[in-house]
C-alpha cells in the first residue's frame, strides 16, 4: 500500500470526506446482494517469467472471487473467536470483454517492455478508465522491493489508480503459489479503502493501531501465524485477516465488508460506477456466460536467440486475446518440423542474423506477428585462430564479437570516457540492475588449438556499494557453441572488489583496474572455443570490462605492440607518416577511424614488410583526434594522432 495523505491535500480532502460517507453508509445499512467489478489485467513483460499465463490470470480471479464470498475452504482454519465474524462481502470479479475503445477483448493484455523491471508509476502502461474498470499491472518486479502495492480511493491520479502486483504473486499456478496468491486480496482490499489492521502504516509490529474497522481488534500487526496472538488488549487478534501480514490470510469481517462497501457506494474516484448496470453492459460483464470470439493477437517466443548452424531451436505460440484456429509460420531460411503447430523445431543451414512471422487467427480474424533479427546463427567454425585482442576503443556494442545474452532492463554499454590502455571500456550500470539476474556477454569465438599454452586475460574494475553485495563475475567456455558451458574463473564480492566500497556512481580511476588471467588449459585442443562473461548482480555498483586478450605461446606471439608503429609528426596538419617496426613480415591491415569508431579509409591491406615506411594524406580531414588500427590474424593494436 502506498499512502499518499501526508503530501497530497486532493488526498486529505477526499479521504475525509470518504470517511464522512462511510459513516452516514454504515448507519443506513445496505440492501445490495451483489457488486460486480470489471477487472483487466495489464500484463507488462520482456518475455521473461512475467510474461504469465491466461490460464494463471484466471485462477487468481477464481481466488478472488472466493475470497471476498466466503467460497474458499480454507476458512474452515479459521479460529474460534472470529468465525462469526467472517464475512461473505458479495463481491464478483469478471474479466472485461470489451474495451476502453469498445472493441473485443478477453480482459487480459500482454505490453511488450522494459518497464517490468524496476517496476514503479511509470510502469502503468495503458491504463483503462479507473471508473469502468479495475486495472491491475503484472510486472517483473517492483523498484521499492514490495510484492504490489496500490492506493485508497481517492489519493491517486486516475491512469496510476489501480493495483501494480509481482507475477509471482498472481494466482497459485505458473509463477503463482497459493500462500502468495493473497496479497492480490489484500490490495484489492486498500483499493476498497481497507487499511491494514494496525493501521495506515506498512510496519507491522511496530506499535498498537487501529483500522477504523469496529470488529478487528487492535494489534501491532503480525508477520507469523501465531493464531493466539495477543500484545494489544489481552484478546486474540486477527491474525488471520487478508489485511496482515502474516501469510496465513483466510477471512474479512462484517466491519470490513461494510467499509468496503461503502467505497463501492462512493462515488471518490468513480467506485460507485464499477458496478452500475451501464457500466456493466459496456465493459462486457453483465451476463458472465456470454462472451465473443475475439481475434488473436499473434505473439510468440523462441527457445534461444543464439544457436550453430544445425542446431534444433522451438518456436512457441504466445498468440493472447483469443483462441487460435490456424496459424502460419515464416521462417525463412529455415527447416521445420511444422508451419501450422502452435510449437515447432527449426534449424538453419547457413550462419547469419533471422526474422520470424507468425499468423495466428480464428473465425473473427487474423494478426501477424514479425520479430525482426530474432535468432542469431553462429558459424560452426573459429571467428579467430591463435590470438585475439579487444579493446573497445574502435566499433559499438553490440558486435558481431560480443553479444548480449540476457533478458533483462540494462544493456552493456561502451563507456567512451574511461578505460584502462584507452578512453573506451564495456561498462554495465549495476547500481540500476535488478538483483538476482544475469547479465552475460557471448564473445567470439577461438581456434586455440596450435597455442601450447591458451591464455585469455582482461582488466576488470568493480566495487560494492556495501558488504552485502556479492556480485559475481564469471568467464565461462563452451565447445559445443553454447550447450553447455564451463566456469573457467569465477569472483564474488569483496573479491571481485578492485577498489574501495562506495555508494556513489563508481567510475574507475587507472589505478582501480585490475587484470585477470584464465587459463584454458582444459581446452587446449579446441578448435571452436566461445568465451563468455556472465555477471550476476547482487546490488553493487558498476563494472567495467577492458582489454580482452587470448593468446598463449605461438608463433604469433608479440608480433607488435605499441611500438611496432610510430606515427610522426604528431601533432599533424597535412602529412602523416607511419614507420613500421615489426619482428618480421605479417599479413594484415591498416586502417583509419575515427573517435566514434567509424572507419575513415583502409590504408594498405596485404602483406606488411616488416620495416615498411607508409604516408597518408591528412589535409582534408578536420582537427580532432584520429586513430590507426594495425590487425593481423585477429590481433589489433591502435595508435593516436591529433589532426591540427
Amino acid at each position: 500500500m502506498h499512502s499518499v495523505y501526508q503530501n497530497n491535500l486532493k488526498a486529505v480532502f477526499n479521504h475525509q470526506l470518504l470517511e464522512q460517507f462511510t459513516q452516514q453508509f454504515h448507519q443506513a445499512g445496505n440492501t445490495r446482494q451483489l457488486y460486480v467489478i470489471p477487472v483487466v489485467f495489464h500484463i507488462i513483460h520482456n518475455y521473461g517469467i512475467e510474461n504469465i499465463s491466461d490460464a494463471q490470470v484466471k485462477d487468481a480471479m477464481k481466488i478472488l472471487n472466493q475470497d471476498f464470498n466466503k467460497l474458499n475452504a480454507d476458512t474452515s482454519d479459521i479460529v474460534i473467536p472470529f468465525k462469526q465474524l467472517t464475512a461473505n462481502c458479495g463481491i464478483e470479479f469478471r474479466l472485461a470483454t470489451i474495451d476502453l475503445n469498445g472493441n473485443c477483448t478477453n480482459g487480459i493484455e500482454h505490453i511488450l517492455s522494459s518497464a517490468t523491471f524496476s517496476a514503479d508509476e511509470q510502469s502503468k502502461l495503458n491504463p483503462w478508465p479507473n471508473d469502468k474498470y479495475l486495472n491491475i499491472w503484472v510486472v517483473h518486479d517492483i523498484a521499492i522491493g514490495a510484492a504490489g502495492y496500490t492506493y485508497y480511493p481517492g489519493s491517486a491520479d486516475p491512469d496510476k489508480d489501480g493495483i501494480i502486483i509481482l507475477s509471482s504473486y498472481v494466482g497459485s499456478i505458473g509463477t503463482g503459489d497459493y500462500n502468495r496468491a493473497r496479497a492480490l486480496t489484500h490490495e484489492i482490499g486498500h483499493w476498497f479503502n481497507l487499511a491494514h489492521t494496525w493501521g495506515d502504516s506498512n510496519d507491522p509490529g511496530v506499535v498498537c493501531g487501529d483500522d477504523n474497522v469496529n470488529d478487528t481488534p487492535e494489534t501491532k500487526g503480525w508477520t507469523s501465524c501465531n493464531l493466539n496472538g495477543s500484545v494489544c488488549n489481552g484478546v486474540i487478534e486477527n491474525i488471520q485477516n487478508y489485511m496482515e501480514y502474516a501469510y496465513c490470510s483466510r477471512m474479512f469481517t462484517n466491519g470490513q465488508k461494510s467499509r468496503m462497501l461503502a467505497a463501492l457506494n462512493s462515488n471518490i474516484s468513480g467506485r460507485n460506477n464499477l458496478w452500475s448496470s451501464s457500466n456493466l453492459i459496456a465493459t462486457g460483464t453483465n451476463n458472465p456466460t456470454s462472451a465473443s470470439v475475439c481475434i488473436p493477437v499473434a505473439d510468440f517466443i523462441s527457445s534461444t536467440k543464439f544457436a550453430c548452424v544445425g542446431d534444433a531451436v522451438d518456436l512457441i505460440d504466445k498468440s493472447w486475446n483469443g483462441k487460435v484456429l490456424y496459424r502460419y509460420w515464416d521462417v525463412a531460411g529455415a527447416n521445420a518440423s511444422s508451419l501450422s503447430d502452435s510449437v515447432i523445431t527449426i534449424s538453419f543451414n547457413s550462419p547469419g542474423i533471422y526474422s520470424i512471422s507468425l499468423l495466428a487467427g480464428n473465425n473473427a480474424g487474423s494478426d501477424l506477428k514479425v520479430r525482426t533479427s530474432l535468432i542469431q546463427v553462429l558459424s560452426d567454425t573459429a571467428m579467430y585462430a591463435n590470438g585475439y585482442i579487444e579493446n573497445f576503443e574502435i566499433g559499438n556494442f553490440p558486435t558481431n564479437n560480443f553479444i548480449p545474452d540476457y533478458n533483462g532492463n540494462l544493456d552493456w554499454f561502451i563507456n567512451s570516457g574511461v578505460g584502462f590502455s584507452g578512453t573506451r571500456s564495456l561498462e554495465f550500470k549495476n547500481i540500476f540492475a535488478t538483483s538476482g539476474t544475469s547479465y552475460g556477454i557471448l564473445g567470439p569465438t577461438f581456434d586455440i588449438s596450435s597455442l601450447t599454452i591458451p591464455i585469455l586475460t582482461f582488466h576488470v574494475a568493480y566495487t560494492q556499494q556495501s558488504n552485502g553485495n556479492n556480485d559475481r563475475l564469471r568467464v565461462l567456455v563452451s565447445e559445443n557453441c553454447g550447450k553447455t558451458w564451463i566456469a573457467r574463473y569465477g569472483k564474488t564480492g569483496a573479491m571481485l572488489a578492485t577498489a574501495v566500497m562506495r555508494s556513489s556512481n563508481f567510475v574507475p580511476t587507472p589505478s582501480e583496474w585490475r587484470m585477470e588471467t584464465v587459463y584454458l588449459n582444459p581446452n587446449i585442443n579446441s578448435k571452436n572455443l566461445r568465451i563468455k562473461f556472465d555477471f550476476l548482480s547482487d546490488g553493487g555498483n558498476n563494472i567495467y570490462i577492458d582489454d580482452i586478450n587470448l593468446g598463449g605461446y605461438s608463433s604469433i606471439e608479440n608480433i607488435f605492440d605499441e611500438h611496432s608503429l610510430q606515427l610522426f609528426p604528431n601533432p599533424v596538419s597535412d602529412q602523416l607518416n607511419l614507420k613500421l617496426n615489426l619482428q618480421k613480415n605479417i599479413e594484415g591491415s591498416i586502417k583509419l577511424y575515427d573517435v566514434t569508431g567509424r572507419m575513415i579509409k583502409e590504408i594498405y591491406s596485404g602483406k606488411i614488410k616488416m620495416d615498411a615506411n607508409i604516408s597518408v594524406d591528412i589535409s582534408k580531414l578536420v582537427s580532432q583526434v584520429y586513430i590507426i588500427q594495425l590487425e593481423s590474424n585477429g590481433v589489433k593494436q591502435i595508435y593516436r594522432f591529433v589532426k591540427i
